[in-house]
């Protein structure tokens, strides 16, 4: 594409706040999370809390039915807890109703999935587009926004390209650019390198970490791929519903067995 944008008004949306002291863009205080099956009830989760500080990369790790997914989803606004509260960027997400929520998730929070989820009759340039659509912004702007984060995330020469003519590392770039289409100021990434070979997985981790250094953007990932673990500033381990545990990743043995 040979289109010549002026980027200076979106390069101020993407540039990393002033240095600020320590706040939490995501308060989780007791919150317990009850599905009911017929007559039975899971506890998926039972009474978890955490404080994720804005600019963090933080890692949410956890075994099959450790309740991880239903944390991971309720502190990116996916659903609600049963008891217990959670506050998104100070908002205190069971006070909002669906059109309240919408908007939050909409404005807030990028949404980077395993599995791609991107519109296959779509370009890569309009799947980007698509969310600042709905976020009402103009076609016109959208679309010289959406060519910025595109050049970005090192996508811009495929953005007249649809989703099967990329490689699975351009996909998720294609996501990346896409979670950050509204300037959002936490990105949720769930088991983002799963389906990539160890080198692409490599490539988008390092990434993701320049994106939080320049952009100042909290990154929350779902994840057991110990490199992305290694580059996190806390790893929180979840089992039985609860944390257990939290750590910097210069305090873990990544040697031992329960990383093999």
């Amino acid at each position: 594409m040979t289109t010549s944008i002026d980027s200076s008004k979106f390069r101020a949306l993407f540039q990393a706040p002033p240095t600020q002291p320590r706040r939490s863009i995501i308060r989780a205080v007791d919150v317990k999370k009850i599905y009911r099956l017929g007559t039975q009830e899971v506890h998926a989760l039972r009474g978890a809390t955490l404080d994720i500080y804005a600019g963090e990369y933080v890692s949410i790790m956890g075994p099959s039915g450790s309740g991880k997914t239903t944390l991971f989803n309720i502190i990116g606004g996916l659903g609600k807890p049963t008891a217990g509260k959670v506050y998104i960027d100070q908002v205190d997400v069971a006070q909002l109703d669906h059109n309240e929520l919408a908007w939050l998730r909409c404005r807030k929070i990028g949404y980077i999935f395993q599995n791609y989820n991107l519109i296959q009759v779509m370009t890569t340039l309009e799947n980007v587009m698509l969310s600042m659509n709905f976020a009402g912004l103009e076609t016109d702007e959208a679309r010289e926004k959406a060519i910025y984060i595109l050049k970005l995330v090192g996508l811009g020469h495929r953005a007249l390209h649809k989703p099967a003519e990329l490689s699975g590392g351009q996909q998720q770039r294609c996501c990346i650019a896409r979670a950050l289409a509204n300037s959002p100021a936490i990105i949720l990434a769930d088991e983002p390198t799963a389906n990539l070979d160890l080198k692409t997985g490599e490539e988008m981790i390092e990434l993701l970490a320049r994106l939080k250094s320049q952009l100042g953007v909290t990154i929350i990932s779902a994840t057991h791929d110990l490199k992305m673990l290694k580059r996190s500033d806390r790893i929180l381990w979840i089992e039985d519903g609860r944390i257990v545990k939290v750590a910097h990743p210069s305090e873990i043995d990544f040697a031992s067995a329960e990383f093999h």
